[in-house]
């Protein structure tokens, strides 16, 4: 269970330790093996404020890999991956030096064979002065094969608040997932929710027709938790 974790990070971890290294160096080894590696409850700290992902550090042979797309974000950077080169992006791209795919609007599927169809809309929700919107679901695009659901978490109080997720269903079936961030008082945050294909498949779903997710809200200064009204997302 932890070699498959291993699995799922790697690939990001390795890239973020050489993109936040002093020395240059060259990552191009493609293969698939398992590796010796210890979780220790390494914590990610950016400008004093701890960072919390659902992909745990670790340490290989005296090296500490993060996992990229969170540490990316934590720090201003957009991170995307370009499979057609298998190149992961910090920052802003110019388009000639990739070979682009076709793009696609963020929540509408390719083809008629995708899982997804077209989102009707992207509904929100507000609680204890935390808005919370869906701006986009796709086929993931990152390290894990599943469906990427993105929020946009803005705290209208001038309290940190933290925000975690309560409840996730597809197709009114039960799923797992993780969400977990904390907004600090007056700003705006975005974080992902990514569906696992081995959860979607484990329930027998080919075609996804909703996605309906509950979060809980935490207020740091008051210490109260109130828990958001149903936010639903359905595709045509």
């Amino acid at each position: 269970m932890k070699f498959q974790r291993m699995k799922d990070v790697c690939f990001g971890a390795t890239v973020a330790a050489l993109v936040m290294s002093a020395a240059p160096a060259a990552y191009a080894k493609v293969a698939n093996m398992d590796i010796p590696v210890m979780f220790n409850n390494i914590k990610i700290v950016v400008d004093g404020e701890e960072l919390r992902t659902d992909k745990e550090p670790f340490i290989y042979e005296g090296t500490t890999y993060l996992p990229v797309r969170a540490v990316g974000e934590a720090v201003g950077k957009t991170v995307t991956w370009d499979a057609p080169s298998k190149t992961v992006i910090l920052g802003e791209t110019e388009q000639k030096e990739l070979e682009k795919e076709p793009e696609q609007p963020e929540e509408t599927a390719s083809d008629n064979d995708s899982r997804l169809g077209k989102l009707s809309r992207k509904p929100s929700t507000n609680v204890n002065n935390m808005k919370i919107q869906c701006t986009g679901v796709r086929e993931s695009a990152g390290y894990t094969d599943g469906i990427e659901v993105d929020f946009k978490f803005t705290n209208n109080s001038d309290l940190e608040q933290t925000v975690w997720l309560d409840s996730l269903q597809v197709n009114n079936k039960d799923m797992e997932g993780s969400l977990y961030t904390r907004v600090l008082g007056d700003r705006s945050k975005t974080d992902r929710l990514t569906i696992r294909d081995s959860d979607l498949k484990r329930a027998g779903i080919d075609k996804i027709y909703n996605i309906s997710v509950v979060f809980r809200v935490y207020n740091n200064g008051i210490g109260d938790t109130v828990t958001t009204n149903e936010m639903i997302m359905n595709f045509n």
